[in-house]
């Protein structure tokens, strides 16, 4: 039950979430919820007693989803002695503030100056419920798709309670900037000092001369006057024009060289030019070993006389 237990009697204010013919439900700023009871008359009921029949009028007419004031007391079960409706201070309005939950029949918001919650229903749209009738759910989404750290803003009215009439966009001026009513400083003039101008020199006749024009101009650059390199000697090689090997022997071609030689003088094999097997010769050929005389004695024998 939360804080409320804490003692035996107090003020609670908090949003109507349920109600019964005999009980309430509350749901205090600390999202605690509470439920109450009328205080008992008389003794039991078979002897005539039963709850606080004015307290039972004031349920009655109480209608769910409003902000309520209880005043309550503590004797084993918590009886409200006194419940009165916390109207809003305007009639309707522009609300924004922050999505604390959602039901489906209704969204809880809290604004940042208050600091307490407040629920607001969704608008009926269309006839009776078997007519197709019932709460505006567009809105309900529209609600929901949102960050719980973006601001909701959204249009409102009050008739038995509060109720949503249209949603706007995503809210980006909530906060007010800090600059909002402050005189900005007047701007100061800021003194601006020109260049100081080159002294003109002034001719006192017609033969003086401005001491610029009298300086001498820079030589040339020294690499232009360097003397061009020699071409290279692969550069003086004539070259033939073309493909040399398409060249006709007409154009200067060079011959070669043994395709010169006559053609009256045919190769000659210098073994043909010896003497010829076949010649004539005087008496027939004799071995010049067997003219030779014989010896007397064999060598050998020569030896052994020695």
């Amino acid at each position: 039950m939360g804080p409320l237990c804490l003692g035996n009697q107090g003020t609670t204010e908090g949003i109507l979430s349920a109600k019964g013919d005999s009980w309430i439900e509350l749901l205090d700023n600390g999202d605690f919820l509470h439920r109450f009871i009328p205080r008992w008359d008389g003794e039991g009921p078979a002897n005539g007693g039963a709850f606080d029949q004015r307290m039972i009028r004031v349920i009655s007419e109480l209608v769910v989803g409003n902000r309520v004031r209880v005043n309550w007391v503590h004797d084993g079960h918590l009886r409200v002695l006194k419940a009165e409706v916390v109207t809003p201070k305007e009639g309707g309005g522009i609300f924004i503030g922050y999505l604390l939950k959602t039901g489906k029949r209704w969204v809880d918001v809290q604004n940042v100056q208050e600091g307490k919650p407040w629920r607001f229903y969704l608008p009926w749209v269309g006839g009776y419920p078997s007519e197709g009738g019932g709460y505006d759910r567009k809105i309900l989404k529209q609600l929901q798709n949102r960050d719980p750290s973006d601001p909701v803003r959204f249009s409102w009215e009050y008739k038995t309670r509060p109720t949503i009439v249209s949603v706007y966009e995503k809210v980006s001026d909530v906060i007010t900037p800090f600059w909002v009513g402050k005189k900005l400083p007047e701007p100061k003039e800021i003194r601006v000092i020109g260049k100081p101008e080159k002294p003109k020199i002034e001719q006192t006749s017609e033969g003086d001369v401005s001491p610029f024009d009298m300086l001498q101009p820079k030589p040339a650059s020294p690499f232009d006057m360097l003397t061009p390199k020699p071409a290279s000697p692969f550069d003086m090689i004539k070259t033939r024009a073309g493909n040399p090997f398409e060249q006709p022997e007409d154009i200067g071609a060079e011959e070669n060289p043994f395709e010169k030689l006559p053609e009256s003088s045919p190769p000659t094999n210098p073994f043909d030019l010896a003497r010829p097997q076949d010649v004539e010769m005087k008496g027939p050929v004799v071995n010049p070993f067997e003219n030779m005389p014989l010896p007397q004695q064999s060598p050998f024998e020569l030896m052994n006389k020695q």
